[in-house]
């Protein structure tokens, strides 16, 4: 059975993983400057910028995945529909009484995670990985302890 515990330390993990690879790829990228042969062949010391540049992007879309894994988790003990991420969010929000600004903040790093997915992140102001980390599990906290 889960535990909602157990998937807000997941959620809480995909952070404290990405403070682990943003300080090595920052660490390497700064290494390569020195001694490029340590790229593998193919790659540029430009790729390594870009991937720097783009590491809280794609920990923030691997961080929305978690959230939305337990809450399709829980949503399935309650129902058997398969409904769309931001009716979901709207259906367990209801069901357990979440209230509205929770139920925003995390319709929020929804719609900023959508804008990363389909590249048009200009149009929205940029959530910091941490911030929607405190947003997704202060939601997932109004779930029940087990289901």
């Amino acid at each position: 059975m889960p535990r909602n515990d157990e998937w807000q330390s997941r959620i809480k993990s995909v952070e404290t993983e990405y403070k682990a690879m943003r300080q090595a790829s920052e660490r390497f990228k700064k290494m390569a400057i020195d001694d490029p042969s340590i790229l593998e062949v193919g790659s540029e010391h430009r790729h390594l910028v870009t991937a720097c540049a783009n590491l809280e992007s794609t920990y923030l879309i691997r961080l929305f995945a978690e959230f939305e894994t337990g809450v399709r988790q829980y949503w399935a003990t309650q129902k058997s529909t398969k409904p769309n991420t931001s009716d979901l969010l709207k259906g367990s929000a209801s069901r357990r009484r979440i209230p509205t600004t929770e139920l925003e903040l995390a319709d929020s790093v929804r719609e900023y995670r959508n804008c990363l997915v389909h590249e048009s992140a200009g149009s929205l102001n940029a959530i910091p990985l941490a911030v929607a980390r405190g947003c997704l599990c202060r939601f997932f906290a109004y779930l029940p302890p087990q289901w």
